[in-house]
């Protein structure tokens, strides 16, 4: 058998954290030694459970913690945070609130010059001494955000001349969604905008969740750009296939829900749907798990949903099992495109898929979502009320002569969506990488 080639993989987010971004090197670390290669993680501690946005601002282990298997090597490195945190973490955010922000804006600022400001910068430190004991590493993968991290595969190419991809879960500077972080936004941006250029210059090429974002930022950057995907791991869902279905008629929308998404179309259909079958009111229920993770966003749902609060079920973040269980269940599973813009495909549409479970776009994106679903044999696209509305009456219709579930989704299709095929295409990248990488020599 041939020896497996070793890849260093930089991941801030890593398994166990419980956020969906771990996932996504979780699919390498467990399927690339099918295609010849043996990743080697470097990323934090996460011992500890993120159950609200500050939980990630905590120290998290004190030593080096190495774990090796047969398909993959971790090393977690702990987590101790700058002063902006500790402060955090010690006082609340309540306290020494316009310290915290002016030492954000010094690390914000200071990054872009010294790595000693990232508050994870041991993850870089770690792989230059690792790179320096294993010469015979000579593919690197950094993926990202925080977008930081970048510029470690951006030194170590300089240091090691390791050639390296630079992985974006989401865009940077070419992101349409934008927020302000005081009066010095403009600063940050025109030196996040002269860092990323710079970093990923010296990259073999960049990756991205969609043939949109990986075009713009390929542009942007002008270096060459491959679509890679997030996908799903169809064994997290063998123990939730056959699971009966709810009581009630149960629409279930998973995940985080923006300001861009106009979910206010699907919930004006959902509402026709209870005052079209008021005798059955009592029976239709609409989900929305871990929604009151963000306590605006949980708002402004109850807020168009007045006078049919009976009909939500809302929860703080729940366990992944949980939440597998609860989409299981559903009739319906529902996704929410953003408003004028293209490319961004949650990454639980591929859940969905997993599932394979009935799925409502609503509204469609003209994009990535439409063309997943479009061809998928229990997807649906629904742009207005009135479409949606017939959507929901179908799947209502199956429900009140217990016919839910009597069609099966089409797995030759979604199973170019396994994160095991997605590795593949990685893999033909590193290929590619070493192939270049050999030439030049």
């Amino acid at each position: 058998m041939e020896e497996l080639k070793k890849v260093l993989v930089l991941s801030y987010f890593f398994t166990p954290c419980n956020l969906t971004a771990s996932q996504r090197s979780l699919g390498w670390a467990k399927y690339l030694n099918k295609f010849g290669y043996y990743p080697i993680i470097i990323t934090r501690n996460w011992d500890r459970q993120i159950n609200n946005p500050e939980d990630i601002h905590h120290p998290s282990g004190k030593d080096i913690v190495h774990e090796q298997y047969d398909t993959h090597a971790v090393y977690y490195l702990p987590y101790k945070g700058n002063l902006r945190d500790r402060l955090y973490t010690k006082y609340g955010k309540n306290r020494y609130k316009y310290l915290r922000k002016a030492l954000s804006f010094i690390e914000l600022f200071g990054l872009h010059f010294y790595v000693s400001f990232i508050p994870f910068s041991n993850i870089y430190h770690f792989a230059d001494q690792y790179l320096s004991n294993h010469p015979e590493i000579k593919s690197l993968i950094v993926t990202g955000n925080p977008f930081e991290i970048f510029r470690f595969g951006y030194l170590l190419n300089k240091k090691h001349q390791i050639s390296w991809i630079a992985d974006y879960r989401d865009d940077w500077n070419t992101s349409i969604v934008t927020y302000s972080r005081g009066p010095l936004e403009g600063l940050l941006k025109k030196l996040e905008i002269r860092s990323e250029k710079k970093y990923i210059s010296t990259a073999y090429c960049i990756t991205s969740v969609s043939d949109v974002y990986t075009n713009k930022i390929a542009d942007f950057n002008g270096v060459d750009g491959e679509v890679l995907l997030n996908g799903f791991f169809p064994e997290d869902y063998k123990n939730y296939l056959d699971l009966p279905f709810y009581e009630e008629f149960t629409v279930v929308y998973n995940g985080m829900l923006y300001h861009s998404q106009s979910i206010e179309v699907f919930l004006d259909a959902f509402k026709k749907l209870a005052d079209t079958f008021p005798e059955h009111r009592s029976h239709i229920k609409l989900r929305f798990p871990g929604i009151l993770f963000l306590v605006e966003v949980a708002e402004r749902v109850k807020n168009h949903m007045k006078g049919y609060e009976d009909m939500l079920i809302m929860t703080p973040r729940i366990s992944r099992n949980d939440v597998l269980e609860i989409q299981a269940k559903s009739h319906v599973l529902l996704m929410v495109s953003h408003k004028d813009a293209k490319g961004i495909p949650s990454s639980k549409i591929y859940e969905y898929l997993g599932l394979g479970k009935p799925v409502m776009i609503c509204p469609g994106d003209d994009d990535i979502l439409d063309q997943t679903f479009n061809p998928y044999n229990l997807g649906s696209i629904s742009n207005t009320v009135d479409e949606a509305f017939d959507q929901l009456k179908q799947h209502f219709a199956l429900y009140l002569k217990s016919e839910s579930g009597s069609q099966i989704a089409d797995r030759n299709y979604t199973d170019q969506f396994t994160r095991e095929h997605q590795s593949g295409v990685l893999a033909n990248l590193l290929n590619q990488l070493e192939h270049s990488s050999q030439t030049r020599k």
